[in-house]
């Protein structure tokens, strides 16, 4: 056939099979059938609209294309129409179709719908499937432009290039001026985001620019955002003074960071500064730009990529217009921090933050993108180093790529594609936590890239991931200004193109885009999710302004980057039972063991009565929080002389502050979390969020137990393997100022008792010692016994005399298999530890919801903790009517002897083989009084010294 015509008949099968609607039949056709259907004649749809555009194909490719067509159309013999079917030329069906398409009447289409079909067979429409793409792979390589030379540039005197390389040296020069100035003294300054909005380039100054950021003061449960803007004069040229204000005759004053921050925080407005390479001044301050009066809520571009995993029938959670500009924002915003100290190789999707605007109501511009990171200022006296999450030295010494952060800013660019994280797509040959992983999971997604993409998204992609960006033969750095001009070709403009083909818009266009388009351009989906970030808390947060400052946003998390945080945290999936062999403990220490195991509704249901009954048993002896916090009966001159609350401190992995059943109906933080620190070596004291999950759990039995405790929360892991790090953690110093867990929670929080979750099995002197401090300063410890049953005996801290070794039992009070075994010469306490319902932080290890249950001794522990608070919370009150100090119990039952005693007193008999099962309603039941109750207590004490 002629090669036009060959092609002209290509054109008109396609047209044909795009055409085409399925047939009506009997049965209805398989999923696979209707997959199939619609596959083909979209992308037939595609081929025939492209067809004049893909350029000239080989006469073989075209005749192999029209093969497969006419093998998968089928042709109806027994109707009676004329057809006039060419049987003398080749491929006789497809002329047909082409003959009756001529034809002007309908009747002629009519025909053409009834006589010929598509075939049903699997085999010639997978071979259909296969000639598509393949024709669609060629002609996207056929429009792929050759790469050019990397040591020929275009534009290489472009203003914008010379900008992004003043914005590099200025933005060194803020990191230098911050790391060494920025003394803090409030103690409460930790961290800061950095404006990613693109810079407008001042025409009246092309020697200073200027950084949008948020300085960040917290504490425990409260967070204060300073918004701020920092204008970085050329340290070369003191010629430019545009940064006066018209009409400000006298000059700035010399800048204290930290005060200007603390002394900002009332008065609602823009904290602007001046850093010109020498000190930071203080200019006058300017209208705020995000939330107002209040702390403006913060959304995380991983919210975005989350909701793509829950969204069905090929929907997208962005438009790609929106994902296109995107990319040019966070490339050309981001060029000026690659490679400097501000970006960590382990930034991602999840530091790229969006902020709430001024006007209430008003959804974030897609063009005003911040970098969260930490910036953690020098403690006044110089006692910490110069903060920041510094990267470790071995990671880039194994790193396959040569630029850790233009990596990552690659793989960003392959997620935002796809809005699917790049964990999502690695499998278990590369696994997760090597250096590398990431790096091998995003070239294979450069491949789908490659057929997904337009052509200049996928080669800025490439680009990145495959530094080509290096001028040829040339051994330079990433500073140099050869490679940032290359980089800006290869990555920038090429983006800038894809934006420009597609809808016409410009870099510039976006900088100056008005408020209603910069949030249009989110599309219906993603406007939904940040209508449901930014008004998270209802109207409550507009009109309660507490509220604001005592919530903070979930995506806003101002911590150093943590390499280990990346790896994923797996529990052991099962504990010992009675038939297997339990963990080789010498081989693998856990810090905390409880295990995740399915459980029956029946064994849930039994531990959730026994959790009922021990409730049941408590409370109604004791006064509510509140009323133990502010006694009614008890005048303001005497509230001094209010009893003392229980304090407990639970040395966990942290706990999810953004748990719904740890907040009160009006969403503050339960009153009863006083505190919480972290105590992880090379993180931040407020990193207090759970990474596990098992803190959370024992804080949500805790709150459930102890109704009337201050909880002090403590954390000293991020992962369940136990490494030295954890040791450090629990009694190691972090600062001078700064203790480890126990000693801070003896010395500083001064606990009444202390709730320790984890074990080990070798000797560690600090934490001996740690211990031992406790002890003496009359601290009641409860400490896991272990979950290696019999292979293994107690785990320390369980084992060191004076400390409350808690072992586990199911909801009948039968031990579990997993308890180490008993001790002969020392009391066995156990009680409910298997099958426990609590709180969890939601999403963490494949779990979705906000509770869970968990089994282990460890989960016993903070039962056990809870029980002697209540206790001790009951004597406090009973003794508040005491005029005798002689009299009072409370001095005495802060004695480990005393509680042993007490809680010997629950004890009916010995289960199993010798593990004392507490019975908490043997001393304390609905139906005793409260002065019953108080007098067994005091017969415990006095037969303890008869």
């Amino acid at each position: 056939m002629d090669p036009d015509d060959s092609r002209e008949l290509w054109k008109t099968a396609l047209g044909y099979l795009a055409s085409k609607r399925p047939e009506k039949t009997s049965s209805p056709p398989s999923l696979r059938a209707e997959r199939d259907s619609a596959w083909m004649r979209a992308h037939a749809y595609l081929r025939h609209e492209a067809v004049d555009e893909d350029g000239p194909s080989s006469s073989e490719d075209i005749e192999r294309a029209l093969g497969v067509l006419e093998n998968v159309i089928q042709y109806d013999f027994a109707d009676d129409s004329d057809t006039n079917i060419p049987n003398a030329v080749p491929y006789p069906k497809l002329q047909t179709i082409r003959n009756m398409a001529k034809r002007p009447n309908r009747e002629s289409h009519s025909t053409l719908n009834s006589t010929i079909r598509v075939s049903k067979r699997q085999r010639e429409n997978e071979a259909v499937i296969q000639e598509l793409s393949r024709w669609e792979a060629d002609a996207k390589r056929r429009r792929v432009v050759t790469r050019e030379e990397a040591s020929v540039v275009d534009d290489m005197e472009e203003p914008e290039v010379g900008f992004a390389i003043l914005l590099r040296r200025h933005s060194e020069s803020l990191h230098q001026g911050l790391r060494t100035q920025w003394s803090c003294v409030c103690q409460k300054c930790s961290g800061l985001s950095v404006g990613l909005a693109l810079p407008l380039r001042r025409t009246s100054c092309k020697e200073e620019t200027s950084f949008e950021m948020f300085f960040c003061v917290r504490s425990f449960s409260e967070i204060t955002l300073q918004e701020a803007r920092i204008t970085v004069k050329d340290v070369r040229s003191n010629k430019c003074m545009s940064t006066f204000e018209p009409g400000c005759n006298s000059l700035p004053e010399f800048a204290h960071i930290c005060k200007s921050i603390t002394d900002s925080l009332s008065q609602s407005n823009r904290l602007h500064l001046l850093y010109d390479g020498d000190r930071f001044k203080r200019l006058r301050p300017e209208p705020k730009n995000f939330g107002g009066y209040q702390i403006p809520q913060a959304v995380s571009l991983s919210v975005f990529f989350q909701r793509q995993q829950e969204l069905r029938g090929g929907l997208s959670v962005l438009p790609l217009k929106a994902k296109r500009i995107l990319a040019v924002i966070l490339a050309t915003a981001l060029l000026p921090f690659l490679e400097t100290p501000w970006v960590q190789p382990s930034f991602s999707h999840s530091n790229i933050l969006f902020f709430q605007p001024l006007q209430y109501g008003e959804l974030p511009s897609i063009t005003k993108p911040f970098l969260d990171m930490e910036h953690v200022p020098l403690i006044s006296g110089n006692q910490a180093d110069d903060g920041g999450a510094h990267a470790d030295p071995s990671i880039s010494r194994h790193m396959v790529h040569p630029n850790a952060s233009v990596l990552a800013l690659g793989i960003l660019l392959c997620e935002l594609h796809y809005c699917k994280p790049v964990n999502a797509w690695k499998n278990e040959e590369m696994g997760t936590g090597d250096v590398n992983s990431s790096y091998y999971a995003s070239i294979d997604i450069l491949k789908s890239l490659e057929l997904d993409a337009g052509v200049d998204y996928y080669l800025a992609t490439k680009a990145c991931l495959q530094w080509e960006y290096f001028p040829a033969g040339e051994l330079t750095s990433f500073e140099s200004v050869s490679v940032q001009k290359l980089f800006y070709q290869n990555v920038i403009k090429r983006l800038e193109s894809e934006l420009f083909k597609s809808w016409c818009l410009r870099s510039e266009d976006l900088s100056c885009l008005d408020a209603r388009q910069g949030q249009q351009y989110w599309g219906e989906i993603g406007q939904e999710i940040l209508r449901q970030q930014t008004t998270k808390f209802g109207s409550s947060a507009k009109s309660d302004q507490n509220f604001a400052v005592s919530s903070p946003p979930t995506s806003l998390h101002f911590t150093p980057p943590n390499p280990r945080a990346q790896m994923p945290l797996q529990f052991p999936s099962h504990i010992p039972t009675n038939s297997q062999v339990a963990r080789p403990s010498t081989e693998r220490l856990y810090l905390f063991d409880a295990s995740h195991q399915k459980s029956s509704e029946n064994d849930t249901s039994l531990s959730d009565r026994w959790m009922d009954d021990l409730i049941s048993s408590l409370h109604p002896h004791v006064d509510a929080f509140d009323a133990t916090a502010h006694p009614p009966y008890v005048s303001s001159r005497k509230i001094a002389n209010a009893p003392t609350p229980v304090k407990i401190a639970i040395l966990d992995s942290g706990f999810d502050p953004e748990n719904p059943l740890i907040r009160t109906d009006g969403h503050q933080l339960d009153p009863r979390i006083k505190d919480a620190r972290n105590f992880v070596q090379g993180t931040g004291p407020y990193d207090y969020r759970d990474e596990i999950g098992h803190g959370t759990h024992a804080l949500g039995v805790i709150l459930n137990v102890a109704a009337c405790a201050e909880i002090y929360i403590a954390k000293v892991a991020n992962k369940e393997d136990l490494g030295r790090e954890s040791y450090d953690a629990i009694t190691k110093a972090r600062s001078p100022r700064c203790g480890a867990a126990i000693h801070h929670a003896v010395t500083e929080w001064d606990v009444d008792i202390i709730s320790m979750s984890f074990g080990i099995r070798e000797h560690n002197e600090p934490m001996t010692q740690a211990v031992a401090l406790a002890l003496h300063k009359q601290k009641l410890m409860f400490a896991a016994a272990s979950n290696d049953g019999a292979n293994f005996g107690r785990a320390f801290p369980a084992k060191y005399t004076g400390v409350f070794c808690i072992h586990s039992t199911d909801g009948n009070g039968n031990p579990s298999a997993f308890n180490p075994t008993a001790d002969e010469k020392d009391v066995n306490f156990s009680l409910l530890g298997e099958h426990v319902r609590s709180h969890w932080p939601a999403g963490r290890s494949g779990h979705h919801d906000s509770v869970k249950v968990l089994s282990g001794t460890s989960v016993a522990t903070p039962i056990a903790a809870g029980l002697a608070a209540m206790i001790m919370t009951f004597v406090r009150q009973q003794d508040h009517g005491s005029d005798a100090q002689s009299d009072r119990l409370g001095p005495w039952l802060k004695d480990a002897h005393a509680m042993d005693a007490v809680l010997k007193s629950m004890v009916r008999q010995r289960r199993g083989m010798g593990y004392d099962y507490i019975t908490p309603h043997l001393l304390m039941d609905a139906q005793s009084s409260r002065e019953s109750i108080y007098n067994k207590i005091k017969d415990i004490k006095k037969h303890m010294y008869h």
